[in-house]
C-alpha cells in the first residue's frame, strides 16, 4: 500500500513532498503519472526551515506540451498567488517560487486543473522515423549499352 501522501497525490493530483522522503515519493509519484499520462505537479519547501513553498509542473510525464493558450491561463491562475517575477513558465514544465503556505495546495491544485483543460495542452511533436535503408536509395537511370 502506497504511503498517505501519495495516496492523496493520486487522487489529487499534486504532491505534497514537504517530508523527509522527498525524493522516492518524487519518483513514485513520477512513475505513476507517467503510468497515467498526467502532468506532475508537486510542491516543496524552498528550504530546510522556510514557510514558503516552490511549486513545480512537469509534462516530461505526458505526450503533450503547453498550449499558447495553455501558457496564458498558468500566467492568469499565477497571477493571483504568485508575483510575475517569481514564477517561469516554459512548454514543458513550470516554477513558481515564494508560494505562501496558506496558498499553496490551492494554487497547486489549480495549476493541475489548468493543464489539464481541454485546448490547453496540445500533442508535443513526434520524431520522424528513421528511413530504413532501402527507402534511402535514389533511383539510378540505367544507361543503355551499345
Amino acid at each position: 500500500m502506497p504511503p498517505k501522501r501519495l495516496r492523496t497525490a493520486m487522487e489529487n493530483g499534486v504532491l505534497n513532498v514537504r517530508c523527509r522522503r522527498r525524493e522516492e515519493l518524487l519518483r513514485l509519484y513520477g512513475l505513476w503519472c507517467w503510468r497515467m499520462g498526467l502532468p506532475m505537479v508537486w510542491f516543496e519547501a524552498r528550504s530546510g526551515n522556510s514557510r514558503l513553498s516552490r511549486v513545480r509542473m512537469d509534462l516530461f510525464t505526458t505526450p503533450a506540451r503547453l498550449s499558447a493558450r495553455g501558457h496564458a491561463a498558468l500566467i492568469a491562475v499565477s497571477a493571483r498567488y504568485v508575483a510575475a517575477r517569481q514564477g517561469s513558465i516554459s512548454a514543458y514544465s513550470a516554477v513558481w517560487d515564494r508560494v505562501g503556505p496558506e496558498a499553496v495546495a490551492e494554487f497547486s491544485r489549480l495549476v493541475f486543473r489548468t493543464v489539464r483543460r481541454a485546448g490547453n495542452y496540445e500533442l508535443a511533436a513526434q520524431r520522424e522515423v528513421a528511413e530504413s535503408p532501402t527507402e534511402r536509395v535514389l533511383p539510378f537511370p540505367v544507361a543503355r549499352l551499345a
